[in-house]
């Protein structure tokens, strides 16, 4: 039996504009935090060094990078404070740090995911070719994150947060959970478009440039090729469990064969960590009983 015009419509509210409560997205903040926390680190270290003012990537060279002026480039949307004043560079690295580490305590409500969003916004508008594989990824998840963060605390003080469920709450996980959905969707999408994914060669290739650790002799060229299709089925059933209710707990056990073959073929912890914390929006995991507010308490 077909659905109703009515029926399809609500179901689209009920999905979308469901009040949930602040928990259902506190663990993919705090994740995300943690991992900007330490992305911010590493920029506060070696950002200098290249989108400094005396960086290997000048100002000049990277507005030339981006198509500065050239149409149909999209430059101008690419704007950052770094181009115009690249000695900010440390001090942009450090009010990320802060914001990072206020995002993961639960402070400053939507402030502070606003803060690493712009943060983060700044180096990648800066320096796109330098930007990591995981810095889209968590640049949007902080973009969501600012339509509410949750606000669950790690401390006992009442009245610090509301315990109120809100249509923002599930609004912003929903949002997270599509876009980690199409994320994975277009890196298999990506990895179909060439051959060596399908004949199993494209892990061997990648098992030869990664960690030196795991690199084989010629003998083992099928291990290669076994993490070749791992890679492309695990992708494959994280989608099929995040649309289907009925083995979305499965998903989690796709997912961590995706993560685990990415870790043996990349050796990018930061990656790895990054689809872990997106994962959250999918399958969310809550916060012990003594991290939750007051207000979460006398709600149960």
């Amino acid at each position: 039996m077909s659905a109703t015009p009515k029926q399809i419509f609500d179901d689209w509210n009920r999905v979308w504009f469901t009040p949930a409560p602040p928990g259902l997205i506190a663990s993919l903040r705090v994740a995300c935090g943690l991992i900007a926390l330490v992305h911010f680190v590493g920029l506060g270290l070696v950002g200098s060094t290249w989108v400094g003012e005396k960086g290997w990537l000048n100002s000049d060279a990277g507005l030339y990078l981006i198509g500065h002026e050239v149409e149909g480039t999209g430059s101008s949307y690419r704007w950052s404070v770094l181009f115009s004043r690249p000695q900010l560079t440390t001090l942009v690295s450090m009010v990320g740090i802060a914001g990072s580490a206020a995002t993961v305590a639960g402070l400053g409500a939507r402030l502070s995911p606003l803060i690493v969003w712009l943060c983060l916004g700044m180096f990648h508008h800066r320096a796109p070719l330098l930007a990591l594989v995981y810095e889209p990824l968590l640049t949007a998840l902080f973009a969501y994150l600012v339509i509410d963060p949750g606000r669950t605390t790690w401390t006992w003080r009442p009245g610090f947060c509301s315990g109120d469920a809100r249509i923002s709450v599930n609004l912003a996980a929903q949002l997270a959970r599509c876009h980690f959905w199409i994320w994975i969707a277009f890196s298999l999408a990506s990895m179909l478009a060439y051959p060596i994914w399908w004949d199993g060669e494209a892990g061997w290739l990648l098992l030869q440039r990664g960690p030196k650790w795991l690199r084989l002799g010629d003998g083992w060229q099928f291990v290669g090729q076994w993490l070749t299709h791992l890679v492309i089925a695990s992708q494959a059933a994280i989608l099929l469990f995040m649309t289907n209710p009925i083995w979305n707990g499965l998903g989690r056990w796709a997912l961590g064969v995706f993560i685990l073959c990415m870790l043996l073929l990349l050796g990018d912890w930061m990656y790895a960590a990054m689809l872990a914390a997106a994962s959250l929006s999918a399958w969310p995991i809550s916060f012990p009983f003594r991290f939750r507010s007051n207000n979460d308490v006398r709600d149960q």
